[in-house]
């Protein structure tokens, strides 16, 4: 059982946290032992079984810092009770999810890879993305003036949560901001399209 943190338990407990992610963003998830971490450390197996159970552990912590980082940036770039009105709300949605995945790869990594193998971790993802789709879905059916969403608003907004989760892991982050620019213009194209013209094809 981790031992209950102080301020200085919180900084080594930190301290490892950011040298797995550094191992992580190397080698991935998978790959990493808690070897790996400690010695990127600098701190010794039993420091790190003072603050985590296990590897899994760990990540729990780290998705938990994760998640709350991408509520904070989503507030902070979209505002706090934000709609969905237009081409500049939606740039800012997937701006937001952009910029936190390029600052949290790592994360994102690690997350996606453990879902893979771990029933705990893959509701955690599912979980994540679900909630990134409830969001979406509700200003889908903003935008269209729906009283409550229809399928089509849910399979929408499932779509471009998709399509922004996938483009991220195969090109974030970019080389350059002007990449990162036009990566987000690329996305805001097409979720503005799905979005905002939900026509048919005749």
């Amino acid at each position: 059982m981790p031992a209950t943190t102080t301020s200085k338990g919180e900084r080594s407990a930190a301290e490892l946290k950011a040298a797995a992610l550094r191992v992580i963003a190397r080698q991935g998830y998978l790959s990493t032992k808690i070897g790996d971490i400690t010695a990127e450390a600098g701190k010794s197996a039993g420091i790190f079984y003072r603050y985590f159970t296990d590897k899994d552990d760990l990540l729990r912590s780290i998705a938990d810092d994760f998640a709350a980082a991408l509520r904070e940036r989503v507030v902070e770039q979209s505002g706090e009770g934000h709609a969905l009105d237009g081409v500049e709300d939606i740039r800012g949605h997937v701006r937001a999810y952009w910029d936190i995945y390029c600052d949290h790869r790592a994360e994102m990594t690690a997350i996606y890879e453990a879902s893979l193998v771990s029933a705990e971790f893959a509701a955690h993802w599912e979980g994540m993305r679900a909630r990134h789709v409830t969001i979406w879905t509700a200003h889908v059916a903003e935008a269209r003036r729906l009283a409550v969403p229809d399928q089509d608003a849910r399979l929408t907004a499932l779509a471009v949560v998709a399509m922004i989760e996938r483009f991220c892991q195969l090109v974030a982050p970019p080389e350059n901001a002007a990449d990162g620019d036009a990566a987000v213009e690329a996305l805001t194209r097409l979720a503005a399209h799905g979005l905002l013209q939900p026509d048919r094809p005749r």
